[in-house]
């Protein structure tokens, strides 16, 4: 089977300066892997969210690497999805070529689901051992991203196992 390697984790402390040169770090693997990188999903162009641009920065950006805690709209920083930004295309083309992800010389397998979400058609694509999920939905034309993140939190991750688990059962009901 195909194995993606994914990359080292990108910490804020290996960047000289503080927060604004990590940022202008991310955001240039942001540009190069998901905005300008051409990236493909189910044969279909993958897109950022552009609006609001704040900063000079897309909505897309900030929300893989921001958290709304407080549900306000007010997003702050959150490291563990900044350490793992270059995951985000990886783990996008490991599920486009049905491969396994490779870390720190561990290889482990990717949960697969969809689910619908108004109107959109949702792919979760998440390492239960790596605690990472990568959304996308997918339009007529095109796949937007929706969003990346990390768990923190043992619950969130089982609830999202739960549905993968609901997902596994009724796709099996179905073939039968």
């Amino acid at each position: 089977m195909n194995k993606v390697t994914l990359s080292p984790f990108m910490l804020y402390e290996d960047v000289k300066g503080g927060w604004i040169e990590y940022q202008e770090k991310l955001y240039t693997v942001f540009c190069r892997d998901l905005k300008n990188a051409g990236l493909e999903f189910h044969g279909k162009a993958v897109k950022i969210r552009y609006q609001p641009i704040e900063f000079g920065k897309e909505e897309a950006f900030f929300h893989i690497t921001c958290q709304d805690y407080d549900k306000n709209g007010e997003r702050v920083p959150d490291f563990r999805r900044c350490e793992r930004i270059e995951w985000v295309k990886q783990f996008i083309e490991a599920a486009e070529s049905e491969a396994q992800v490779e870390f720190q010389n561990e290889t482990y397998d990717l949960k697969i689901w969809t689910e619908q979400v108004k109107n959109d058609h949702r792919y979760h694509i998440l390492c239960e051992e790596l605690r990472f999920l990568v959304v996308v939905a997918e339009r007529d034309k095109y796949c937007l991203l929706i969003t990346a993140f990390y768990f923190e939190h043992d619950h969130t991750l089982r609830k999202k196992l739960k549905k993968y688990n609901e997902y596994i059962k009724q796709k099996t009901l179905h073939e039968k």
